[in-house]
């Protein structure tokens, strides 16, 4: 007996091997939760077991019992199906154990087992549904409340909401003959389409097995290239957007749709940014971070390196309006002072490494910025300037009627004061050519 007891205590020491030598669902640090703890907890469903039976989550456990009947009566024989999940799940619940950072042996002690099969098969269900949409919904209680599906879509791609995906790959395997489903819909593309996403080809050929739902979510984000990591000490921009406009430096919104694929190119220039929905994002930027900050084993820091970046050129509410006019932010508030509170907050609390991915990018841009003779670059400082000089006109003399009025009143009296002092001039010439000739 008190060799068990002391059994944890052995393998923290590394005096025998662990079920998993690195934890890959972590807690998310009090240092960034108490920052926007709403970021990071779940709203209406628990998936694993750091928060089953917590707050108002025991509500959506009918839901979820009801989804998981719906998956096995789909099959010939439900019954079977089910000893089949709860078997192949029993035999990976130690594997299971090993995937969390904090011991979950007291928290949900003989539980496990049942939160493993109900979370995992109602996560397949709806992801079947997304992939093969029923005829009617009317007797969904999720699919048929907007809310409802939104909260799941966040819910699901909390890092302390998570299974191992490995449990997902046992139950795809177990249903995908007795639903036929068609071999082109891996469990990776139906979890891509559950989220609104599509398999590229680089994705198709994963090397690596995600961890859990998040993790694969953070692999497709990656960038297709390299973006020059390096060691300096560059931690973004050393100027915000509306100081680069000033410098002769344009931005404009990039049409890919990985949100990391920035490019800048130094003939015209210009930085291209994907668009960015802060109020769609901001949960998964924030989950993202703390993914890389409490699993080494994702082995990246670009996430975490887009944020600063982001942070470096948005300041103030200016930067973020005029990322808004660019089409690159994307906001329902107009002014965009609470997109720059988001944006700076995303980044609070977190320790960056050495490997910041966009040092290329911004050392291109610092280098444009200093040359004196190219000439988009002063073509562009021109262009904002007379952008500038008319928007102060407007705002001088065009901001209401009366400053209307007096302004063509002044310029009235400019325009006869010219012609006046011109047929004065002409005149005096002409009385000189006339006494000339009478000489």
């Amino acid at each position: 007996m008190a060799t068990d007891r002391l059994l944890p205590l052995k393998r923290t020491l590394g005096l025998v091997e662990s079920t998993s030598s690195i934890s890959r669902i972590s807690k998310v640090p009090n240092e960034l939760r108490r920052l926007k703890k709403e970021a990071y907890s779940p709203q209406i469903v628990s998936i694993g077991p750091y928060h089953h039976g917590k707050g108002n989550l025991p509500d959506m456990e009918k839901h979820k019992l009801q989804y998981v009947l719906h998956l096995l009566h789909r099959t010939t024989t439900p019954v079977e199906t089910l000893d089949d999940c709860g078997q192949a799940i029993q035999n990976l619940v130690q594997r299971v154990r090993g995937c969390y950072a904090e011991d979950i042996r007291r928290s949900v002690e003989n539980k496990l087992l049942q939160i493993l099969v109900v979370d995992g098969c109602f996560i397949f269900e709806m992801f079947y549904r997304r992939a093969f949409p029923p005829e009617t919904n009317l007797n969904d209680p999720i699919a048929n409340n907007a809310w409802m599906v939104s909260s799941l879509e966040h819910d699901l791609v909390l890092l302390e909401n998570q299974i191992p995906f490995f449990i997902l790959v046992k139950l795809y395997d177990i249903f995908q003959e007795r639903l036929n489903i068609p071999p082109e819909h891996s469990l990776t593309s139906l979890a891509l389409s559950f989220f609104h996403l599509e398999m590229d080809d680089m994705q198709k050929g994963m090397s690596t097995e995600p961890n859990h739902l998040l993790d694969l979510l953070h692999k497709v984000w990656l960038p297709r290239s390299d973006m020059g990591q390096s060691g300096s000490e560059t931690r973004g921009f050393d100027r915000c957007a509306s100081e680069l406009i000033e410098a002769g430096i344009q931005f404009e919104k990039n049409e890919s749709r990985h949100l990391l694929d920035i490019e800048f190119d130094p003939n015209d220039g210009v930085i291209k940014i994907p668009p960015l929905s802060i109020d769609a994002a901001e949960s998964l930027l924030r989950n993202f971070i703390a993914l890389e900050q409490c699993d080494i084993s994702t082995r990246t820091f670009h996430i975490s390196s887009y944020a600063l970046m982001m942070r470096s050129l948005i300041r103030s509410s200016v930067d973020v309006k005029l990322l808004q006019q660019k089409g690159i932010i994307i906001s329902d508030l107009e002014l965009g002072g609470s997109d720059w509170i988001a944006i700076d907050g995303v980044c609070k609390n977190v320790v960056f490494s050495e490997r910041f991915f966009f040092n290329k990018l911004c050392t291109d841009v610092r280098e444009y910025r200093a040359s004196r003779f190219h000439w988009q670059r002063q073509k562009a400082i021109w262009t904002v300037s007379c952008h500038r000089y008319l928007a102060e006109l407007k705002r001088d003399y065009f901001s209401n009627p009366w400053k209307i009025i007096a302004f063509l009143a002044a310029l009235a009296l400019l325009i006869l004061t010219g012609l006046g002092t011109g047929y004065t001039v002409r005149s005096y010439y002409n009385g000189s050519s006339e006494l000339e000739n009478v000489l």
